[in-house]
């Protein structure tokens, strides 16, 4: 249970500063002047919200109770988020790098 918390623990930081980053992109793609911006900075904006729609689904799925069912089940149980909350640690690494990246170089520009 510890090592489950603790990923979803470090995931609700990036996951606050992912929701920073789909504002900023939010509206980059809803001011875009050309469509190529647009093209470039919609599949960004995308994997942004696709990592934090799948860090919700696993809060809303997570059962920290278990004290209804036998360990070995517990167990299985725990096993199973780890892999789940893994997934969504990886999604959200992934859209914070590529989404942070393509504000910074908006920036710049």
């Amino acid at each position: 249970m510890d090592s489950v918390i603790a990923v979803h623990q470090k995931d609700m930081g990036m996951d606050e500063q992912l929701l920073k980053n789909k504002s900023v992109l939010d509206s980059l793609v809803k001011k875009s002047k050309t469509k190529a911006f647009y093209d470039a900075a919609k599949p960004v904006l995308d994997k942004v919200i696709l990592a934090d729609s799948a860090m919700d689904t696993w809060m809303h799925g997570f059962n920290p109770d278990l004290t209804t069912k036998p360990h070995d089940a517990n167990m299985a149980y725990l096993a199973k988020q780890k892999k789940l909350i893994m997934q969504v640690d990886s999604q959200l690494n992934e859209a914070l790098g590529v989404s942070t990246k393509f504000i910074a170089k908006t920036k710049t520009k």
